[in-house]
Order: structure tokens, then C-alpha cells, then sequence
């Protein structure tokens, strides 16, 4: 993830506990961890306390992110905890009533339960039911959503550029995006776009034996020459869609 795609994803996932709340707790979790070959987590521990329910958020938040596996001279490599600088997640009172209010929603949401509390993450195949996106009244379609909401960005329209966005992410259990990852890039801010727009989703989640599962999923978005539209809406986006 990039460090705005981070970012994001951490105002639209952090949870501030309750209790936590009430007693006025506040500070940054910094949480060390080591990675192997394959960019899994084999091990993190608090390495910076606020208090217990804090750090137990912290984690939680932590262990809902895929890690790229460190390189040597462009081999993966495992990578200890003492080879990084940690992560850190901050907990600030006054700045969190001001992300809810701007996000709509203290504690995370829950369209379906039970949820699977596992963190596995499991692929379209495997789920009994594939996430569904839930939109407004006035949009159709995921198709429909997508034209209304993206606009061509000014230096996109200026040199003609034109191609596909793909994104692939993790539906999580709340129905709300994480994981965000670039698959194929358009130039001009097109990725940037189309990145904003797909942050803004909300699903229902995929469901497996009964529960709420985190789904891995793809979005592709096509950006067609901006000199040929006649206003800066997409006009096909006929391959949009998980």
C-alpha cells in the first residue's frame, strides 16, 4: 500500500475502545514485528504502550494488513523485527471525533453476522456468497456508481491519456475496504481516481459457511481516451466489477 492508501485505510478502520474513551486514554502504539519471504507476519509484540484496550486495538488494526516481503539485491528476503522501525498507530481523542463525524460511524460496521474472527482471507471461489456492493437508490449498478462518481483528471484530458485501472483489496467483514493494491496503472492521476472513488465502497461481505469472511477481490476500471468525451464522465465501464 501507498502511504495515502495506508492512511486511508487506517481512518476508515481504526475503532478507539469504549472504555478507552471514557478514561481519556491516549497515545501511539508502536508495534514491532518480523516478516518472511512471503511478506507474512511470523511475529509482532508492543514495543510502545498505551493501555491495554488501546494496544488491543492497535493490533487488531495491524493484523488486517498484507505486507510486501522485504528484497536483497531483489530477492525476498525474511526480515527480522530489529532490520525495521516498527509500526506506529496513533490515538488521539479530539482527532478521532473528528474522523468519526467525517467517516459516519464510531465502531465499525456490521451488515452480516456471525463474522469470522480468523482473519483468513479467502478468494472468490471459495466463498458461498460473493460480496455485494451496497449502493444508493439512484445507482443501478456498480457500473452506474462508478460513471457518476469519476471524473477525468486535468492532465489525463490534457495529454490524452487513456488505459485500465486495476485494484484488487480485501472486503473485510465490516464491508468496508482495506489492502488496497495497484494491479495495472494509467498515468495522469487516472489511478489516483479511480483509487479514490473504490476507497468510498461499501459491501456487504462474503460469506462462508454461514459468517461474514474477508474476501479478496478486483476492480478494473477503464479509462477511455478523455479528448474523444464530450463532458468528463467515463462513458464505458464494461469491465468494472469483482
Amino acid at each position: 500500500m501507498t502511504k495515502n492508501i495506508l492512511k486511508a485505510f487506517i481512518e476508515r478502520q481504526i475503532e478507539y475502545p469504549p472504555e478507552a474513551l471514557q478514561n481519556n486514554e491516549e497515545g501511539n502504539v508502536l508495534i514491532g514485528f518480523s516478516t518472511n519471504a512471503k511478506g507474512q507476519v511470523t511475529e509482532r509484540h508492543i514495543l510502545a504502550t498505551v493501555s491495554p484496550a488501546i494496544d488491543s486495538s492497535a493490533l487488531h488494526l495491524f493484523d488486517l494488513i498484507l505486507w510486501q516481503a522485504a528484497e536483497h539485491y531483489g530477492k525476498a528476503v525474511d526480515c527480522p523485527a530489529t532490520a525495521n522501525n516498527g509500526f506506529e498507530i496513533k490515538y488521539n481523542i479530539r482527532k478521532y471525533r473528528k474522523l468519526v463525524k467525517k467517516r459516519g460511524y464510531d465502531q465499525l460496521p456490521q451488515p452480516y453476522t456471525p463474522i469470522d474472527t480468523s482473519y483468513r482471507i479467502f478468494s472468490k471461489t471459495q466463498v458461498d456468497q460473493l460480496p455485494k456492493v451496497i449502493l444508493d437508490d439512484k445507482f443501478k449498478t456498480l457500473h452506474d456508481y462508478i460513471y457518476h462518481q469519476i471524473s477525468y483528471p486535468a492532465e489525463a484530458t490534457k495529454f490524452n491519456i487513456s488505459g485500465v485501472v486495476r485494484l484488487s483489496m480485501v472486503i473485510e467483514t465490516s464491508g468496508l475496504l482495506s489492502n488496497i493494491k495497484v494491479m495495472e496503472t494509467v498515468g495522469g492521476g487516472c489511478t489516483e481516481e479511480a483509487t479514490d472513488v473504490v476507497q468510498g465502497l461499501k459491501w456487504m461481505p462474503g460469506i462462508k459457511s454461514g459468517q461474514a469472511v474477508r474476501t479478496k477481490c478486483e476492480i478494473s476500471i477503464q479509462f477511455d481516451n478523455p479528448a474523444q468525451l464530450k463532458d468528463k464522465h467515463i462513458p464505458n465501464q464494461s469491465n468494472s466489477g469483482i
